[in-house]
């Protein structure tokens, strides 16, 4: 995901969250509440693909590497 169509989803999330404040019937607002969902669930899948996990032992765990 390239950085003009991070800054749209997050645009998106933002104005579904806003429309949760200001909409009335109150039905739709749950449409709105899964929509807001899917998007932040979408961008962490597509950050998540990108990032490599590092190769950090936990906390307390030493490595024995040459020893």
């Amino acid at each position: 995901m390239n950085p003009e169509e991070l800054i749209s989803k997050l645009d998106q999330i933002e104005e579904q969250a806003q429309l949760t404040l200001e909409e009335f019937p109150k039905n739709l607002t749950r449409e709105r509440q899964r929509m807001i969902i899917a998007l932040a669930k979408y961008i962490r899948s597509e950050l998540a693909e990108r990032t490599q996990p590092l190769d950090i032992p936990a906390a307390g765990v030493q490595s024995t590497r040459g020893h």
